[in-house]
């Protein structure tokens, strides 16, 4: 049964009609027996009057209802409700009690005039049993209407009872059957006070929280209509059949039988129609439903094999990070099984250094919907892989919200990335920074020295193989390529780890030494002959490698270029060149 919350309004505004009429109409009957007015006393002239006894029994349960409608905290109201439920069990069980024991307890005499004494006997004024037994019912309903749930049932079988009682006794009326709404004239339950008696239990119903009926009327399920529409069928049809079928032979138009043949006939005509009505629409439905079911079904399959067969990582997990979900893909990927990973928490797959950053995303995707980035796993076999995934926070009703994760391996991507990146900034032959690799470690270099505190000094160094050209001309390109690589390897021998050297191009050579003073430069250079020596003394080779270089100092004023300071190393370099040239010429003289 599928169940809605009525509108507040709807449930208070019945409560209050219902316990306002009744009130009002009870009070009626009493102004009546006091003024002495027949007609507030028995609404129908010929018809039973209401005692006053049950006019003050449904006044106070009109009362009673009324206070049974929560307020907030307002326990004051439901106190006084149930005080005013014990009043109408106890007037009713007393009533009950004065017919078994046969006795009379001088409760029904109130507002009974010595007349209605004379004629009605030693029952003058007692109300009938039918209605003693709806106030203990009906004040039972009050007493449980605001308890816990199974107590509000009971206040809801309670109230139907009055209401199978109060609608009999008015089907009693109309058929003019005296045993169904009381056991005398005088002693028989009124119109007005089974009409009364069906307003307050319509109103325990609304007032009930838990009334499943109440629940039943107002969903907008199938159900709900059907019973919207068949409850008044079924109640109003027989009644008015059966009503026209005694006029009809009280008028002298047909006899007993033909009157009950016609009532049954009828009946069946109606109940068919309702019936067939209905199964036809069930029928409709059905049909619907099933062909819903059937497209959800192959839906769902599609679905599930885009989850099973899909090559990008998908997981489900809540925002603690606990796995509820994960696709083929993943347990591919990272070697666990299903039952490894699910109820797991993510976090146990992750670098514990990186549990923070884990921790973060959660954050972001719980506040913000979505998070996005990298994250590392390590597989069960202790491989490392970095996925890039996207999360989405997922909010249905009624459900808790949870976190679904897409994310494909990106590893050899960014290890791809890194070799490229490597191969772009270096020199195939030789290992060093290359021209481009070189520039950007030293304009980052450069910018660090400029901060306050850190500046240490900076030197740019540029060094010429010399006689390379003889070497690719005497010997091969081979033996000139090998030329440089070996004076690369001297070169690395003589700097520190702080220092940057790079292969400008062909047989040149760059150096930013960090941190050296000029007679540190002179001795580095000096260094760096040495070491040549040293090479040329032991490598056998048929050729001797040397090398001119030129140095000039690198401002941190951001004012000179770095293009510019390597052009003048570079020119100071030729100097040098020239200088040795020359001595070399003097010597040979």
């Amino acid at each position: 049964m599928t169940k809605i919350n009525y509108p507040m309004l709807n449930r208070t505004v019945v409560v209050y009609f219902c316990s306002v009429t009744v009130i009002f109409a009870a009070l009626g009957v009493l102004a009546g027996w006091a003024a002495d007015i027949p007609f507030l006393q028995s609404v129908l002239p010929n018809y039973p009057k209401m005692k006053p006894n049950t006019a003050v029994g449904l006044c106070v349960g009109g009362i009673g209802l009324f206070l049974a409608i929560r307020r907030g905290a307002d326990s004051s109201r439901r106190y006084a409700s149930i005080f005013c439920g014990i009043f109408t069990i106890l007037l009713g069980s007393l009533t009950l009690i004065e017919y078994i024991a046969g006795s009379n307890l001088g409760i029904d005499t109130l507002l009974v005039t010595a007349s209605d004494r004379q004629i009605e006997g030693r029952w003058a004024g007692r109300m009938p049993p039918h209605a003693a037994f709806n106030f203990v019912m009906l004040g039972a309903s009050l007493v449980f209407v605001n308890g816990r749930r199974s107590l509000q049932r009971l206040s809801e079988i309670f109230a139907f009872l009055v209401i199978v009682t109060a609608f009999a006794a008015l089907l009693g009326h109309l058929y003019g059957s005296e045993q169904l709404y009381g056991i005398s004239k005088f002693n028989s339950m009124a119109v007005h006070a089974a009409g009364l008696f069906l307003l307050c239990s319509i109103g325990l119903l609304a007032a009930n929280r838990n009334s499943r009926t109440v629940s039943l009327l107002a969903s907008e399920s199938l159900g709900g209509s059907a019973a919207r529409r068949l409850l008044p069928a079924v109640i109003l049809i027989p009644t008015t059949l059966g009503s026209l079928r005694i006029l009809g032979q009280q008028a002298g138009l047909y006899d007993t039988g033909f009157g009950a043949a016609m009532t049954v006939f009828f009946l069946i005509v109606l109940m068919f129609s309702i019936i067939y009505y209905y199964s036809e629409k069930l029928h409709r439905l059905d049909l619907r439903r099933r062909q819903v079911e059937k497209e959800s079904a192959v839906e769902e399959q599609r679905y599930r094999d885009l989850f099973d067969h899909s090559q990008g990582l998908i997981c489900i997990h809540d925002i603690r990070g606990m796995l509820t979900t994960v696709n083929p893909a993943v347990v591919s990927l990272l070697g666990f099984s299903n039952t490894e990973m699910v109820g797991k928490n993510f976090r146990d797959f992750i670098p514990e250094k990186h549990h923070l950053e884990f921790d973060a995303q959660m954050r972001q995707v719980e506040h913000e919907g979505m998070s996005t980035g990298y994250l590392p796993l390590i597989a069960k076999n202790g491989k490392k892989i970095v996925l890039q995934y996207r999360n989405v926070l997922v909010s249905e009703s009624e459900m808790e919200p949870y976190v679904l994760g897409h994310a494909q391996d990106v590893t050899e991507l960014l290890g791809a990335q890194k070799e490229l990146k490597n191969l772009s900034l270096t020199d195939d032959l030789t290992g060093l920074y290359n021209r481009r690799g070189f520039l950007t470690m030293a304009e980052q270099q450069i910018k660090l020295e400029r901060h306050e505190g850190t500046a240490r000094g900076l030197n740019l160094m540029f060094a010429d193989l010399d006689g390379l050209k003889k070497i690719n001309d005497m010997y091969g390109h081979e033996a000139g390529s090998d030329s440089i690589i070996e004076f690369s390897k001297v070169v690395k021998t003589v700097l520190r780890s702080a220092d940057l050297v790079a292969r400008w191009g062909g047989d040149e050579f760059v150096i930013l030494t960090i941190g050296s003073k000029d007679e540190h430069i002179s001795v580095m250079s000096r260094r760096i002959n040495e070491k040549l020596d040293e090479y040329n003394a032991a490598s056998g080779k048929p050729y001797t490698l040397a090398c001119s270089i030129g140095v000039a100092p690198v401002p941190t004023d951001g004012i000179r270029t770095l293009e510019s300071i390597i052009a003048e190393a570079d020119e100071a370099m030729y100097t040098e060149k020239r200088r040795r040239k020359e001595k070399s010429s003097v010597m040979m003289r």
